[in-house]
């Protein structure tokens, strides 16, 4: 297993984690036995919440003070950042955390769901940090972070505004828009952990073409997607919610192996890049030129999950993704007005230089992804 640095916290953690996020889903006996699996492949890094209404952090915590001892770990924990919490409120959801995990302290404790500037300049001037300082000084906290699905400018001017030791943030091999938040933050010495790695499962089951050539390069889709993001040297673990023992033989074998990605692996990455940017016989290469649309329809992204949708062949991930851009949830991959908000005025198309019919094909793409 390899191991890297946590940023400037001293903390050195495997490469791949552990996510909770639907731990808290299995049995007792198949939730040890994950939890030893983990521990026996390398694994020392874990990272949750109160999913579940706390289950997850109780079953986590259980199963690992069964097999190891409370310093052969490294976990991080996090308060919800979404509601605008008091001092208070970030204080009590710590000290619960804490006695559910059976736990004196967390290795790092985050503000989970920071994914506008509002709540991160909430968490900075309105006592929710303060709180979080406090326990560190007190030895309850090693280190303070923020988990976020904010955008990717967004992300860069939170490390920028105030100095987190860690910062969790979703990429995976479908939608690589972090890529250059994740160098930025490397570069300023911030810890950074990917995770949803493999798009909620959605990785792992691509269509039969796909599936065809890496069963010929004898990797699953799983290891590939884990791939990518390891041979970032800027990401320091890559967690992934494990609930097997078998998905955890799995999911390590990604992280055995360090820089660069071989030229098998390379050649699997490019082809599912082409497979899921085609847009019928042309192709919608993302530059930008339709923008701004007058009612804020987010046309390039909508033709990104449309395109991954019929190119992964996993309609999983694109349909989720375009329900949170219609219902304009402030975590969504994908910010701005779905397909519906349309009024043909044309505008997009004169500025295409692909000359797509793209009036037409929003119809046809919001059609398929609300099917």
């Amino acid at each position: 297993m390899i191991y890297r640095e946590l940023g400037h916290t001293g903390l050195r953690v495997s490469i791949i984690g552990f996510g909770g996020m639907r731990f808290f889903e299995k049995d007792d006996a198949t939730a040890d036995a994950t939890v030893q699996r983990c521990l026996e492949r390398g694994i020392n890094f874990f990272e949750t919440g109160s999913y579940g209404a706390g289950k997850s952090e109780v079953m986590l915590g259980r199963a690992l003070w069964k097999a190891c001892k409370r310093e052969d770990v490294i976990l991080a924990d996090k308060a919800t950042a979404c509601n605008l919490p008091t001092e208070d409120q970030v204080r009590a959801d710590l000290e619960a955390a804490l006695e559910r995990y059976q736990t004196d302290y967390f290795d790092v404790f985050s503000f989970w769901g920071t994914n506008t500037p509002e709540m991160h300049d909430h968490i900075l001037r309105n006592g929710p940090l303060k709180a979080v300082l406090k326990a560190k000084e007190e030895g309850l906290v090693r280190a303070v972070g923020l988990t976020t699905h904010a955008r990717p400018e967004w992300i860069r001017d939170f490390a920028d505004v105030y100095p987190w030791d860690m910062i969790v943030l979703k990429e995976h091999m479908l939608y690589t828009r972090q890529q250059e938040t994740i160098a930025h933050l490397g570069e300023k010495g911030v810890g950074v952990v990917a995770m949803t790695p493999l798009a909620g499962g959605v990785i792992c089951s691509p269509g039969q073409d796909l599936q065809t050539e890496l069963d010929a390069a004898g990797m699953s889709a799983a290891q590939l997607g884990l791939r990518y993001l390891v041979a970032n040297p800027h990401v320091t673990s890559v967690i992934s919610g494990m609930t097997t023992p078998e998905e955890v033989d799995e999911n390590v074998l990604a992280g055995e192996t360090g820089l660069p990605l071989d030229d098998t692996e390379a050649g699997l990455v490019e082809l599912i890049r082409r497979k899921t940017t085609a847009l019928s016989e042309t192709f919608c290469t993302s530059c930008g030129y339709c923008q701004p649309c007058p009612e804020e329809v987010n046309i390039p992204g909508i033709f990104r999950l449309w395109n991954l949708m019929r190119g992964y062949g996993n309609a999983a991930y694109s349909k989720l993704e375009y329900q949170k851009l219609c219902e304009q949830r402030h975590w969504a991959d994908f910010p701005g007005c779905s397909a519906e908000h349309c009024i043909q005025c044309g505008k997009c198309e004169k500025r295409c230089p692909e000359g797509l019919p793209i009036m037409e094909d929003l119809k046809t793409a919001h059609a398929a992804l609300t099917g």
